[in-house]
């Protein structure tokens, strides 16, 4: 007994600790401490903890404060150092130090014009003449050419990524390109990381020979590439909830890890050999698939496993857990800011606290053949439990079969995963057998991919709700901590639970406000926004091509499109609809203005109204007089008329009542188009992103507008232009724009529109 208490506390020391550190790394997307006042506040700690075990009392407080405040210090630290953006057309030199592909680069000792040398490493583009052949770099050589390195950006609108988070846990900070002409000088070297790399590429071609056209899910499932398999079956996975089989994480390692222990004990090889054996072989397995945060989590895990007997202590999976993550954020301070990372180790530490309550609740006393299966369901059901706020963070829904689809996938994985290495080895010694065992295996692939199709295509198969608060996921954790059995807990522990689900509850219901705003989003350069009432919205333009703002938005917020206005047709204003379209949003109605679709259109554009039409989206073309309705929201077609010709000259110009406040919304409209009778307005979203020749004086003297909103990114155009703010500022208008402010939302106040800004979290963007 003495010895399992000694243990439980042990246990729970080393969560807390894990958890104190893990804090500290999280509290720097908030706010980062000077490092005067965290050595400080470090040298306080250490002392008052010295001066305790002196006096032979509990230090572990001031053990945890060390442990918050050493995790703050280092994430803080790799943040403050911070590498400057270029403009165009400098001279970048650099070593290659890895290559992400034939034409995409990791380069080390950067300098810029052959002065200023960066602190981090940058990836670029090597860019290629059309028709030139392509050109051979190796790791070790010196790059040299003339291009441009671009910030990452951080969280610009709601359920953005944090650009730079992420190409820090990638090892560099800056990206960007090198225009075709570049050079290479030196020799190449051999790079371990580079071998692992061609390794994988050739295991993809030899698995493309013996697959077929189940070849991309395979070399998914094997090697975590995707690069061979259809969108629309990646798409699927992800509706169906089985997308995790399409990257290698535990369940991969885990399945690799059971049969080399199998085999292994066949060879007859002592605990010691096996542990050596495994150690290496998983280790180069985590290399050829790439290191995922979910597969090192995974490795780590398993060597805390296999070492455990062998030095005489017991293996506890949360001991394991928490060890791992302090492993991984100790090498990659910023590591558990990522997404993958808080994903894995999440959905990890449900299983393990939920289901062994759900395997007894499920098996009781059935046969032994049957609580295999049901051992199974358990793990499976325990995992979407866990899954579901990190789901919902990440995706804003919740796939209702992914219960049943894991279930099958977790009979189906092993096949796929060790089938296929064990025709892979069959066919290097022979090729004709090895083609006979994948056409084989190919069956179970087939099966899960047509499985998958028919769940995303069901109806009811998804559940869109809000992404819950940071601090309803917290709740969550310690929710499943109370309900379960490997914790210990004092006191009555269904009081506890009860209180911390109301505490979830409070936390989370306020994502479903109902009242009625107008969103304008930060899409770059280009144009999107939405007006929205409760979970419903009316979408205004949707953005530049290459933006997943308006879409990620969508999810983070649970809404439902009841139509989407294009303002016009130009790339900016429209390039993102593909995007849309081809997500699990669905977009009911399409609204156009008359005559839009004259001239040259871009192909983004044009394939995105086939891709609309092809799936039954209803169009719908307006002119002057006409009206919207959707969402609860009535808009007022001010222009075009059939006199205007020309794609900007057409834009839509819309009024209308949002919540109390008047909206005037201008597309792209030039100033010689404008209308002859300008509305009083509250709200005015300046003309094409503030351009001088856009958005006169008059019409904003006749607009007289409360709040000035002006989409705009980097760009060469001058936008927006002193003249607009000039007389913006003239009208008293509160001018907002999107490149200093991100996401601009606009409720009704008690004297007036009152603005929130994502960057600056006031009302007054200043």
């Amino acid at each position: 007994m003495r010895r399992h208490r000694r243990f439980e506390t042990c246990r729970r020391k080393l969560a807390a600790a894990c958890a104190a550190y893990l804090a500290g790394v999280w509290l720097t997307g908030v706010f980062c401490a000077p490092m005067t006042v965290i050595l400080a506040l470090c040298a306080l700690f250490s002392g008052l903890g010295l001066l305790r075990w002196a006096r032979r009392r509990s230090a572990f407080f001031c053990v945890l404060a060390l442990m918050l405040l050493i995790g703050h210090g280092r994430a803080a630290w790799v943040l403050s150092i911070r590498d400057a953006a270029t403009e165009p057309g400098v001279t970048l030199t650099g070593t290659v130090v890895r290559k992400l592909s034939d034409t995409r680069v990791c380069l080390a000792d950067v300098t810029v014009e052959g002065e200023t040398r960066l602190s981090r490493r940058a990836v670029v583009t090597l860019m290629l003449e059309e028709g030139e052949d392509a050109r051979t770099v190796s790791v070790g050589q010196a790059v040299s050419g003339t291009g441009r390195l671009f910030e990452q950006e951080g969280v610009r609108n709601p359920g953005g990524m944090d650009g730079r988070i992420a190409a820090l846990c990638g090892g560099y900070e800056l990206s960007g390109y090198l225009l075709p002409g570049w050079s290479t000088a030196g020799k190449g070297r051999f790079s371990v990381i580079e071998a692992f790399r061609l390794a994988r590429e050739a295991l993809c071609a030899r698995a493309e020979q013996l697959f077929g056209d189940q070849a991309g899910l395979f070399q998914a499932v094997m090697l975590g590439s995707r690069m061979q398999l259809d969108a629309d079956t990646v798409q699927a996975m992800r509706l169906s909830g089985i997308a995790h089989v399409l990257t290698v994480s535990g369940m991969h390692l885990s399945l690799m890890a059971y049969a080399m222990r199998r085999l292994l004990r066949r060879l007859r090889i002592g605990r010691r050999g096996r542990f050596a054996a495994q150690t290496v072989l998983l280790g180069l397995f985590c290399l050829l698939t790439g290191g995922a945060p979910g597969t090192v989590r995974a490795y780590l895990m398993t060597l805390i496993r296999e070492l455990a007997p062998l030095t005489g202590r017991r293996y506890d999976p949360l001991n394991a857990l928490a060890a791992a993550a302090l492993m991984m954020a100790a090498a990659n301070p910023l590591l558990p800011r990522s997404a993958s990372f808080q994903f894995s180790f999440f959905v990890v530490l449900g299983i393990l606290l939920l289901s062994r309550q759900i395997a007894s609740a499920l098996t009781g006393e059935k046969r032994r053949r049957g609580r295999s299966v049901l051992h199974s369901l358990s793990l499976s059901l325990s995992a979407q439990i866990a899954a579901l706020p990190m789901q919902l963070m990440l995706y804003g829904y919740v796939p209702l079969l992914a219960l049943p689809m894991n279930v099958i996938c977790g009979a189906l994985l092993p096949v796929l995963l060790l089938g296929g290495w064990g025709t892979m080895l069959v066919s290097a010694a022979s090729p004709g057998l090895g083609c006979a065992l994948g056409a084989l295996v190919s069956w179970p692939a087939r099966l899960l991919e047509r499985l998958s199709l028919a769940a995303s295509c069901c109806a009811w198969g998804l559940l869109r709700l809000p992404a819950p608060l940071g601090v309803t996921v917290l709740l969550d954790a310690l929710l499943m901590a109370v309900c379960s059995r490997r914790v210990r807990v004092s006191g009555r522990r269904a009081r506890k639970a009860f209180f911390l689900a109301a505490l979830m509850a409070c936390t989370y219901l306020p994502r479903f406000d109902g009242s009625v705003r107008y969103v304008q989003l930060d899409v770059g350069q280009g144009d999107g926004a939405l007006l929205r009432s409760g979970r419903h919205a009316l979408i205004v333009d949707v953005g530049p091509e290459d933006s997943y703002a308006m879409l990620r938005y969508l999810r983070h917020e649970g809404l439902h499109v009841d139509a989407v206005v294009l303002s016009h047709l130009d790339v900016d204003h429209a390039g993102a609809l593909a995007t849309l379209l081809a997500s699990e949003v669905a977009v009911p109605r399409l609204v156009m203005a008359v005559g839009a679709q004259e001239g040259e259109i871009a192909p983004a554009v044009s394939q995105a109204l086939d891709l609309a039409r092809g799936e039954g989206v209803r169009i719908e073309w307006v002119r002057a007089g006409d009206a919207i309705e959707a969402a609860g929201f009535t808009l007022d077609v001010l222009s075009p008329d059939d006199a205007l010709s020309g794609s900007n000259e057409r834009s839509l110009v819309l009024t209308g009542e949002v919540g109390g406040m008047t909206l005037l919304t201008l597309g792209d409209l030039p100033a010689d188009c404008e209308m002859e009778a300008i509305p009083d307005c509250d709200i005015l979203k300046v003309s094409h992103h503030g351009s001088k020749y856009a958005t006169s004086t008059a019409l904003i003297g006749a607009a007289s507008p409360q709040v000035a909103l002006i989409s705009v990114g980097r760009n060469s155009y001058g936008h927006p232009s002193e003249r607009v703010l000039g007389d913006l500022a003239a009208v008293g208008a509160q001018v907002l724009r999107t490149d200093q402010c991100g996401c601009i939302t606009v409720r009704a106040g008690e004297d007036g529109p009152r603005a929130l800004t994502l960057l600056r979290g006031n009302d007054d963007g200043t």
